[in-house]
Formats: C-alpha cells, structure tokens, sequence
C-alpha cells in the first residue's frame, strides 16, 4: 500500500508541520509515541529528509545506534525498527502478547543476516501499545536524569 508522505527537502517542516500533515486520529497516537519515547529515553530526535521514496522523517539515535524512526503520512505514520537476534528471540517468546497485525508484520518481514527490518503502519490507537511494547523490547526503558 502506497501512503502520501512529506517530501519537504527544504525546508524541513517543523514538529508542528509533521503534525498538522499527519492530522486528524493518527496524530494523537503519534503524539503518544513521541511522549513515550522522550520520557523514556535519552536519545537525540533529528528531522531530516530521507530521499525521494522516503520523505520526511524524525530519528532517534544516541551514539550513532538509532532507537526507531517515524515516518509521518496523511491520516498515519510507520514506524521503523530494527530487531537483532536478541529482540527477534524476545519477541518470538512473547508473541501471544501481541495481535495478528503485529505478528503477521513480523512474521511477513525478512529475516536477513543482522535482523528484521520492521515497518509498522498506525492510523488510530488500535496498535498503539503494542508498538511501544515493541519499543520496550528493542531498548527498555531508562529514567531520564
């Protein structure tokens, strides 16, 4: 499925740009994500274009290891996360946590030699949890000091 991404180059749109372009339901889904995240995590957000299939999209890193990158669409975004061996192992044992959208996406995704390269697409708070669930396996959360 093809989703309307940003293709803003320049200028990047700002967070509040993102967000009025994503609009609507998904939005406030997007907003929960972006909270977990930065209340959780000590990770850098960068806004930069990702080339023209890409569009626009927020990073999360800290020393050069992104955390999980957002892409923003009209009406949803996607969520990009990269599982090593260990979160493939710890997601495969916890499995019946998480609905058929979650499991039939990882299970649809290619398995190559450092992981799975998921993309996982929210329109409303359906998957929401289960998303920051994934988040959770992929790094646990550390307090902010």
């Amino acid at each position: 499925m093809n989703y309307e991404r940003m293709h803003n180059k320049e200028p990047l749109p700002t967070y509040d740009g993102i967000r009025d372009f994503i609009g609507n339901t998904a939005v406030k889904e997007f907003d929960k994500v972006i909270a977990f995240i930065e209340e959780n995590y000590d990770y850098s957000k960068d806004i930069c274009y990702g080339g023209k299939n890409y569009g626009v999209l927020i990073r999360y890193k800290r020393s050069g290891k992104t955390l999980i990158t957002l892409f923003p669409e009209k009406d949803r975004f996607s969520c990009f996360l990269i599982f090593g061996t260990k979160e493939i192992e710890q997601f495969t044992n916890r499995k019946n946590e998480f609905s058929d959208y979650i499991n039939t996406t990882f299970s649809e995704t290619k398995q190559y030699h450092d992981g799975k390269w998921l993309l996982i697409g929210i329109q409303d708070e359906k998957y929401t949890g289960e998303l920051i669930g994934m988040i959770k396996i992929k790094k646990k959360p550390q307090k902010k000091l």
